[in-house]
This record gives structure tokens, sequence and C-alpha cells, in this order.
């Protein structure tokens, strides 16, 4: 066996638990309501959406039009949670029956599975998974400054087993449709904030030490947004689990903790999605974070393309020790067209020189791997494949997907890049 193949089988062997995982990993969710002792701590089942936030109401705001989705049983206000999770008293959002975030923790897996929808904006922050059992509560924020914050803690049981998964349940805090809830520049999620990464904002309880059943959350944190003084701004906070509905996860708000001005600096995401194409007339493979692009291939401007249903993480441009990635476009292999993506300055300068491709511009960044083709913490291999002309045009595809990765070797697409053909780290 050669040393590229052991390097492939290394990877296959290291990705295997996540291929079905679900089937392979998952213990069959806790029936609904299933207790092994009565819990201890004050939590108390509350729906109602007006209740629920007045209750959040700080200073320099007024709260209007309060809305509440979701089973009513994943709401709940509560109290006496400062030693527990960092907040005295506030509302509980769960991905399963809010008593149930009460300690101690005695299981890594407490689930309640209530067969719900997820949320679509949700759905976008961990494509290309999709979210369940979403829990909900919007409103309305009139805002006496140019900012305003939330308080706030993010819980789960998936911690820590499925870190890095696709179990990756989510929250997010949307204030006129940006989403706040991020920190080190990643949206909160499993993923995104755990012992490897963001480890500062992390506390582990899977040994019980907090007296609450999730096995891992978040310090104390502050959703700062962008907002329009004196008039309302819509405010949706959302959590769910992602790729099923078992794993409870759970997020608290901190009574008397929407404020405005907000506290701290604008907490913004540096990450972008990027979206996977696939045209059957070219046989050809097209990705792109730029949104009005994607609108247009979605409904059909661009006609012929549709979704792989495959989709990363990239840098927003200008994101420090990040580099730029160049895109080109061709028309020089009619009927079919292609694009090219580098983040290599020296094969940037050379395409340049093609008259075959033309230059559109840096798109998005990414990281490059370190001499050994290894990536950073909190970030994955991104594969380059080259269709070797085939079809009479060249076409290039990219992936995070080591399965995507070689099933495309096994039709004859030839890896680019360090290692197994890696070409760039980007975020989880």
């Amino acid at each position: 066996m050669t040393c590229s193949r052991r390097l492939i089988v290394a990877f296959a062997v290291a990705l295997l638990p996540w291929i079905d995982a679900e089937a392979q990993l998952r213990p069959p969710p806790a029936p609904r309501g299933e207790k092994a002792v009565a819990k201890i701590g004050s939590v108390a089942t509350n729906s109602n959406a007006a209740a629920l936030a007045a209750m959040l109401v700080g200073p320099g705001v007024t709260i209007t039009n309060a809305k509440f989705s979701g089973d009513a049983a994943a709401a709940g206000t509560f109290a006496g949670g400062q030693a527990s999770v960092g907040l005295d008293t506030g509302v509980v959002l769960s991905t399963g029956n809010a008593v149930d975030v009460q300690g101690p923790n005695q299981s890594d897996s407490w689930s309640t599975d209530f067969g719900r929808p997820g949320d679509a904006q949700l759905d976008a922050l961990v494509a290309p998974f999709a979210t369940q059992d979403a829990t909900i509560l919007e409103f309305d924020v009139t805002p006496v400054a140019n900012t305003m914050s939330v308080r706030f803690v993010f819980a789960s049981e998936e911690y820590n087993e499925f870190v890095g998964s696709p179990f990756n349940d989510v929250i997010a805090i949307f204030v006129n449709g940006v989403n706040c809830a991020n920190f080190g520049g990643r949206p909160v999620n499993v993923n995104s904030i755990n012992n490897g990464i963001n480890a500062t904002l992390y506390i582990d309880n899977e040994a019980g030490t907090r007296n609450t059943e999730m096995d891992g959350l978040t310090v104390p944190l502050e959703c700062v947004a962008a907002v329009n003084p004196s008039v309302p701004n819509h405010v949706k906070i959302a959590i769910a689990d992602t790729s099923d509905g078992i794993y409870d996860a759970a997020v608290f708000l901190a009574a008397a903790g929407v404020k405005s001005p907000g506290v701290g600096p604008l907490t913004i995401s540096n990450l972008i999605k990027v979206i996977e194409y696939y045209h059957a007339v070219f046989d050809h493979y097209f990705m792109t974070a730029i949104v009005d692009e994607i609108t247009k291939l979605d409904n059909g401007t661009f006609v012929g393309w549709t979704r792989t249903g495959q989709a990363f993480n990239v840098f927003l441009s200008g994101t420090a020790g990040t580099f730029d990635v160049c895109r080109f476009f061709s028309t020089a292999f009619g009927p079919k067209s292609s694009h090219f993506y580098t983040p290599f300055a020296p094969e940037c300068v050379t395409v340049k020189a093609n008259p075959k491709w033309q230059f559109e511009g840096t798109v998005f960044n990414v990281a490059l791997p370190a001499a050994d083709a290894s990536c950073a913490p909190g970030t994955q291999p991104l594969y380059r494949l080259y269709n070797n002309g085939m079809g009479a045009a060249p076409n290039h595809r990219y992936t995070t997907d080591f399965s995507v990765f070689s099933a495309m070797s096994a039709l004859g697409w030839t890896p680019e890049g360090a290692g197994v053909g890696i070409i760039a780290c980007v975020p989880t």
C-alpha cells in the first residue's frame, strides 16, 4: 500500500463514525417525559409569549407583539440559577421539556423528541444539515439607542460526545433578520463553543459539577446588535436540534437582559456559507457564497442548476490570518462554461495571465494547511478535485466531505493540493 493510500484509509476510518451516524451512534430517544427520579431546582413551564417577553424587558427598551412557536412544554421560567447556569432568573427555551434542564445531571443523553419541524433560518446556519424541534420566541423591541443586547446562556446534551459532528444543536438571536449570537466570529452552536474552540466561553458539566441536566453550557454571553432607535425592531430567539430531534438543547435568557444601549461591542460573524450546485447537462459542479447568485440559481434564473445538498463555511474577505480566494470564469470551452477557485497567490497570477480565463475577483477567504497538510483546530480540510478535462471542458469540485472526495477520485477525478488533495482549511 502506498503512503497516499494509507492517508486515504486513515481519513476514511477517522470519518466513518459520522457516516450514517444516527444509525450507528444514537441510542433510541427516551420516551417523552421520562424521568429517572424527581429533579430538583426551580423551573415552571410557561409558553405565554407576552409573559415571557415581559420578563426580559431591561433598561432602555419596550417590548411588544410577542409570539411563541414550539411545543408548549418547551418553554418556561427559571429562578435560583446563578450557581448552575450563571443567570439567577429568566426565561428558558428548550428543544425538549423545559423542566428537564433542572439538575442534577443524571444522564449524558437526556431527550424529548417532540417530532416538530425546525426553522429555515437556523437551517442556513448549520447547512447542509437540517434542524428539528425548533422553539422560538419573537417580539418587537423599541430601543432608546442604536444598539441593543440580549444576555443568554446556551446549553446542550450533545456535549461532549458529538462535538464536530452533524448533531450540531444551534441557537440564534435574529435582530432585524441578522443573527447576533456570534462569538469568536462564529454562530453559537455545539461545534463553535466547546472544549476545543472558544474554550474560554465553555463550561464542561459532564461530571455534574453544575446543578443542571445539561452536559455542557456557555458562560453568560451578550448578543449585541445594531438597531434603529425609537422604532420597533424585530427580534427572533430560536433554538433547535440539528440532524435529529433527540439530545436536548436549551437557551437561558436573563431576566431584564434585553437592554439598550447594548452591553459591549457588536457580536458579528466572520463566516459565510458556500452552497454547491450541479448541472446535469454539463456534468459540472459549481459553488458560490454570493447571495444574489444563490437566489438566481435556486429560482431558475440560471437554468439547469440544482443543489447537491453539500455546503461548507468559509471566512469573510478580510478576516485576519486568512487568505483571499481568487475566482475565474471561462466560456472558452463552449457550449459549456466553467469556474475555477484558488487560494494560492502564485496560481492566481498564473491563471490571470491565461487568456481563456476571466478574473472575477476575490470572493471569500480560507486558511491554508500546515506543511504536513493538517488543519488548525476549528477548521477542516477543503478538498479540490479536477475532472482532467473530461467532457471537453475543465471542471473542479470542492468539498469538505471525504466520502464525496473518495467517490470523485474513483470516477477518475484528480486530487489537487497538499496531502490527499487538501487546498485549504475552512471553518467547521
